[in-house]
């Protein structure tokens, strides 16, 4: 909508809602879910360009759980201010903009900061930013505090306890499709807990990813380094990840097989001064899928996959996840970090596998729809630690962006 000469203001949004079940959340029947529980969300959004160099964009999200039980404020927050932050383009022949505000943040493969799409109430930050972007390079460089998510109408606030600074680029190479990222990452956090024990912990992250997306072959290989210090700790963490698919694009139906596998550091003792646990940082909230909802971190996973097309608007996807304990020292880890159970002392590495399949259909790109279902089968090491009971899951999903 033309305000003004170079003035002008647009408006959009989108609406999610979810139908989920779940049976033994948590490996456990506590928490047993017999009739599913519903999932909202509202995103509605101002734009407006008061020239060719200054902009200010907000956004509102409403995110609600119906019928659930138990609310936690990743799944439940009934008003927020998502974002709300201005630009200013300082340059006209160099293509600089620095923002300052709340705003979202999203680098790479989404594995250590993610928007967190698909909980329910997606993740923003407060802080300042300068990003470039070029026909074959984009750089950004940040300061954030994250936005602590509460079960009330706006009342999210800024944590200074939990804080994230650093530099990421992507390059295009002179080869078609390719694409190289690096990125540093500081991370702050005031209460942080593991199973070695609590601290403040202040942890760096040197990472490389590079991927390419080619007309039948797909790869995605990223590796990356943690170091700093957690109490009297030291930090030494590592993960690598490799993700690769081959579409069949003659065949009817353009099958498409694919295969991932991560190995990511996990504590070697609780004893000692060394601390090898990789923190995820703000990594999506269904790394592994929505079943069983782990950090990737101690873990080492094998994840085959196959996929279909149906027509232009149709595909339907089938993975099964195997998922083990990279080591006996450590356990596992929510999304947010926190150690899913006390730390009990068994020699056992196999956590479970979990077969999933999902149907999507997309008609037109403001409109999608979609279902599936997951079976996680729980390992020697579930079952020793807990009930150890097999969690399924079953979703329905429909989103209109406008």
């Amino acid at each position: 909508m033309k305000i003004n000469n170079g003035v002008y203001l647009s408006f959009g949004g989108s609406f999610r809602v979810q139908y989920l079940i779940m049976d033994n959340e948590g490996w456990s029947d506590a928490l047993r879910d017999k009739d599913g529980f519903m999932l909202t969300r509202w995103l509605l959004h101002a734009d407006l360009h008061l020239s060719n160099k200054v902009r200010i964009f907000a956004e509102v999200q409403s995110a609600l759980a119906n019928s659930r039980e138990i609310l936690v404020p990743v799944e439940e927050n009934p008003l927020k201010a998502h974002q709300l932050f201005i630009d200013y383009k300082p340059f006209s022949r160099i293509p600089l903009t620095l923002r300052a505000g709340r705003q979202e943040l999203s680098y790479g493969s989404q594995r250590l900061i993610s928007v967190r799409d698909a909980p329910n109430s997606r993740r923003s930050f407060d802080g300042v930013k300068a990003f470039i972007r070029q026909q074959k390079v984009d750089m950004d460089v940040f300061y954030m505090h994250a936005v602590e998510d509460q079960i009330g109408i706006f009342d999210d606030t800024s944590s200074p306890d939990l804080r994230l600074w650093g530099a990421f680029s992507d390059i295009s190479t002179s080869k078609e499709n390719l694409n190289l990222n690096f990125y540093y990452l500081g991370f702050y956090n005031a209460e942080a807990l593991f199973n070695d024990g609590a601290g403040i912990e202040k942890r760096h992250t040197l990472s490389g990813r590079i991927v390419k997306n080619g007309r039948r072959w797909r790869y995605d290989l990223e590796g990356g380094y943690q170091f700093g210090t957690i109490g009297n700790r030291k930090i030494a963490a590592w993960s690598t990840a490799f993700a690769t698919s081959y579409r069949f694009n003659e065949m009817a139906y353009s099958p498409e097989i694919g295969l991932k596998t991560d190995i990511i550091s996990g504590d070697k003792s609780n004893s000692d001064r060394k601390h090898q646990t990789l923190n995820p940082l703000f990594a999506p909230g269904a790394y592994f899928g929505m079943a069983a909802p782990l950090a990737p971190s101690n873990l080492i996973d094998v994840h085959p996959s196959a996929s279909l097309k149906l027509g232009n608007a149709a595909s339907i996807t089938c993975d099964y996840a195997f998922l083990w304990r990279y080591s006996t020292g450590d356990g596992i880890y929510r999304p947010n970090m926190i150690p899913y159970f006390e730390f009990d002392d068994t020699p056992a590495r196999y956590i479970g596998s979990q077969i999933s399949g999902v149907f999507i259909f997309q008609p037109t790109r403001h409109v999608s729809v979609a279902t599936g279902m997951s079976w996680f089968n729980s390992g020697e090491y579930l079952k020793s630690v807990t009930v150890g009971n097999d969690i399924l899951f079953g979703f329905v999903s429909a989103q209109v962006v406008f």
